[in-house]
């Protein structure tokens, strides 16, 4: 690689920590154990730390997409800490009749691992370590699931993921096969340099980006390679199931967005308008059929695993459209798609925490009974868990809604009108479940006692989720110029223009005006006025 070394300070942070963790986690006394939460949520902090005094101080990209990188870090980082705290005195695969659980600290060691492989991901340069990196995420996961409770529910569970983790990186890798066919080299620069160079995409390259787009599917939970995710969302420990929401969901849209940045984005003519349409399909399906399973669910978990498929189905929108500019607020489609992957995290990580908060017997809070009436013993839990409900209908006032409109503006803006339209239709059937759990919370009596977990850093996370559902909604700077500065350098400043006039120039607010000039034979060529270091610089400034 050629990024420096001091660029990767937060990944080496996690992995010294996880090597740490998984000593202390089979120590003897069970006091020691239980510093491997401590050392892991103090790792994460330092890593939050490290990617933000990076982004800061370094006033010159190091590399072309070092403010990529730095949201990747601070995205992996954040919701970590939010992961920690929900598990926090969690005793992983213990045997509910038994009364000795035991606390098992090696379930930390493996969330660093796979965190360190998340925030790893926007800094490759290479097709080997990108698949490296995306196993660094999903090996641990496969761990985690398998172990998080010693019930067969959950050993089926671990042995489904595993196997159709297997097969969807046979598949992406077998994509990556062929644009090293076609390019000749593993290397980000000379694969983009061939892609450049090719006055059409080949066939070869074209089959290639549609299977690594079929094999990351699996990661991101979308259509076709959805449909593990309903049984090992219940089957698994929630807070294993929470991680699962997040961690390789991210790293999947990560993967794909590196992947079509090698083709300079030229995925709207000839052949290779097959790759957006495939998203787009794709994101049709995955709403859908995510929203409409979810009505018929009771267990909370199993739903929130629909709602996680439809979720994927919104942001393929936003990469679908790719780095046509849509506002001058967002940018282009990929940057309302980085802003939507944070809004998801935060609420979906948050409804997770008031369901572990609210586990304190055995399978408890998993079915929409369990809850009933819970607003009146816990207002605190109720109040967490409808703002982020509420958030994920897309409710104004909450940064879900802000979410929902950059992609539907994606969509108006790429000329996919019906598509926008189905987005949402998809958000008004999705209100119907969200608002079921909100319901059976305030309007039910309570069918049996409810038991919580003590730890207050459950609570604590919880709430904190909760407060950054309203806060940014309300007030979305940070997370609004990151992702867009992130999606504008992704994207390489390329603006797409659907009409056929052979030129046209945009500006957006805050960046210098780009001129793209285009014949239907020849691809178009982009001039700045600025270079790329200005866009770094006012990321470091959102910071």
């Amino acid at each position: 690689m050629n990024i420096p070394l001091n660029h990767f300070c937060p990944e080496i942070i996690m992995i010294v920590a996880a090597c740490i963790v998984a000593l202390v986690g089979v120590a003897k006394s069970d006091a020691v154990r239980r510093s491997a939460q401590w050392i892991s949520l103090i790792s994460l902090i330092l890593a939050f730390i490290a990617g933000v005094r990076i982004g800061m101080v370094d006033s010159t990209p190091a590399w072309p997409l070092a403010s990529f990188a730095t949201y990747d870090t601070l995205l992996a980082s954040g919701i970590g800490i939010l992961l920690v705290l929900l598990s926090w005195d969690m005793p992983f695969a213990m045997d509910p009749a038994k009364s000795d659980q035991t606390f098992r600290g090696e379930y930390f060691a493996m969330m660093l691992v796979s965190l360190a492989g998340v925030s790893m991901m926007a800094k490759v340069d290479n097709l080997i370590w990108l698949f490296i990196a995306l196993e660094l995420v999903s090996i641990p996961t496969y761990i985690m699931v398998a172990t998080g409770r010693s019930n067969p529910t959950a050993q089926e569970a671990g042995i489904k993921y595993f196997f159709l983790g297997s097969l969807s990186a046979a598949v992406y890798l077998f994509g990556f096969s062929y644009l090293y066919g076609f390019s000749g080299s593993t290397d980000f620069s000379k694969i983009a340099s061939a892609f450049a160079a090719a006055p059409q995409l080949p066939y070869i390259a074209i089959i290639g980006l549609l299977m690594v787009v079929i094999g990351i599917a699996y990661k991101i939970a979308a259509v076709p390679l959805h449909y593990y995710a309903p049984d090992v969302y219940q089957g698994t420990a929630t807070p294993v199931t929470a991680f699962l929401s997040f961690a390789p969901k991210a790293a999947g849209f990560i993967a794909l967005i590196l992947v079509f940045n090698l083709t300079g984005w030229r995925l709207s003519h000839g052949a290779a308008r097959a790759v957006p349409d495939l998203l787009m399909v794709m994101a049709v399906l995955s709403m859908t059929i995510g929203n409409v399973l979810a009505l018929l669910q009771r267990n909370i978990k199993r739903m929130l695993a629909y709602s996680s498929i439809s979720h994927s189905g919104y942001m393929l929108v936003g990469l679908a459209v790719g780095p046509l500019m849509i506002s001058h607020s967002i940018t282009n489609g990929v940057s309302a798609m980085l802003f939507y992957l944070g809004a998801y995290s935060v609420m979906t990580v948050g409804a997770f925490a008031v369901l572990v908060y609210l586990q304190g017997k055995p399978d408890a809070a998993e079915d929409l009974d369990d809850i009933a009436g819970i607003a009146s013993a816990h207002p605190l839990a109720a109040a967490c868990m409808a703002v982020c409900m509420l958030s994920l209908i897309g409710m104004p006032f909450t940064v879900g809604f802000l979410g929902k409109l950059f992609i539907v503006q994606a969509a108006f803006s790429s000329g996919h009108g019906a598509l926008a339209v189905i987005v949402m239709i998809n958000a008004a059937i999705a209100a119907a479940y969200y608002l079921s759990i909100i319901t059976s919370m305030y309007l039910r009596d309570p069918w049996t006692p409810f038991a919580v977990r003590r730890p207050g850093a459950i609570q604590f996370s919880a709430a904190i989720a909760a407060a950054l559902v309203i806060l940014l909604g309300v007030f979305p700077s940070v997370l609004m110029s990151i992702s867009r500065y992130s999606g504008t350098e992704v994207t390489n400043m390329v603006v797409v223009n659907n009409s056929q006039t052979p030129a046209v120039s945009k500006t957006t607010a805050g960046m210098p005006p780009i001129s793209v000039a285009r014949s239907r034979s020849n691809p178009p060529t982009i001039s700045h006025s600025t270079p790329l270091a200005a866009t770094h610089t006012r990321v470091a400034a959102a910071l």
